[in-house]
């Protein structure tokens, strides 16, 4: 671990911590779609012992609780107020026994790890025949965490490389279409310009939705929500 990395553990990074956030947040968009999908389809679809590989703030470590015999939180950099149950050591594989999980949880964590494919090699042997990982990657989204920020996915592009990784597609779809996509990038946009204004958000954040179960267009979207099996 680098020293720039031993600092972030010591000091706690700012990440989001609950997975339902008021109709004003600026991410009310892309966690709105996120969390219908997990607590509907993803995590009914967990159990035995849960892994969160990348953990950051464990948003939905409450709602897998419900499904698991046991959660454990692993990432390479503590969040402010949470302790991970486990340290990773960045481009190492995780400190656990090979097929000793059953379910892998791993939510906006692809595209900041460089060697994405060794990531998902480890998450194969970490999981039993038969495990499941719940996963979701961003396709379009503004730099963040940087400089640990380097990929976004194709729906092509993330299929194959699970595919690849010894993975059978159980569910896949897109978070959202063009408009929350066009909705949500206008708001982290007027975010970072240090426009707040709750009203106005609410709204622009209830019209993207709107406009998006209505004129579905998914060509063009947030991310990519999965649940994959090993082989």
């Amino acid at each position: 671990m680098s020293q720039s990395e031993q600092s972030e553990v010591q000091t706690g990074l700012e990440r989001i911590r609950v997975a339902e956030v008021p109709i004003d947040h600026h991410h009310y968009i892309v966690l709105s779609l996120l969390n219908a999908w997990m607590e509907t389809v993803a995590a009914p679809m967990a159990s035995g012992v849960v892994l969160d590989y990348g953990c950051g703030g464990q948003p939905y470590r409450r709602l897998l609780e419900c499904y698991a015999t046991r959660y454990i939180g692993a990432d390479v950099a503590a969040a402010a107020g949470i302790k991970p149950d486990v340290v990773l050591t960045p481009g190492k594989p995780a400190p656990l026994p090979d097929a000793s999980i059953d379910t892998i949880l791993s939510t906006q964590v692809l595209e900041h790890v460089y060697d994405f494919k060794s990531y998902l090699a480890d998450c194969s042997r970490l999981l039993r025949p038969g495990g499941k990982m719940i996963l979701s990657a961003p396709m379009h989204w503004r730099h963040h965490e940087t400089p640990y920020d380097y990929w976004r996915f194709t729906r092509f592009g993330l299929w194959k490389s699970i595919e690849d990784s010894g993975f059978g597609i159980l569910d896949f779809r897109p978070c959202g279409g063009f408009f929350a996509m066009l909705g949500q990038a206008f708001m982290d946009y007027r975010n970072e310009k240090g426009k707040r204004g709750q009203f106005t958000a609410s709204i622009i954040n209830r019209i993207s939705l709107w406009l998006d179960g209505r004129l579905a267009d998914t060509d063009d979207t947030l991310g990519w929500m999965c649940i994959v099996e090993k082989l």
